[in-house]
């Protein structure tokens, strides 16, 4: 079965290998904690406001924030 992933950490890394979670979460205005459960693909549910926010904040689309592929983890 596929599963929804994020890309953050690897748009994170592209746009500067620097940047941390808290940094983005004070950029873009989203919470850490929501910034974290993406970062290690842990949330269930993500806001159209969040999307909208980093795909903004990266100058991506949605497609290049999330990709779905097989969980190997189950």
């Amino acid at each position: 079965m596929r599963k929804m992933f994020c890309r953050l950490a690897v748009l994170m890394a592209e746009k500067d290998p620097s940047l941390s979670q808290r940094q983005l979460a004070k950029d873009t205005g989203l919470s850490p904690t929501t910034v974290h459960k993406l970062f290690t693909n842990k949330f269930e549910r993500i806001d159209a406001n969040t999307i909208e926010t980093l795909c903004n904040y990266f100058d991506k689309e949605i497609n290049d924030l999330f990709v779905l592929r097989v969980d190997t983890n189950n």
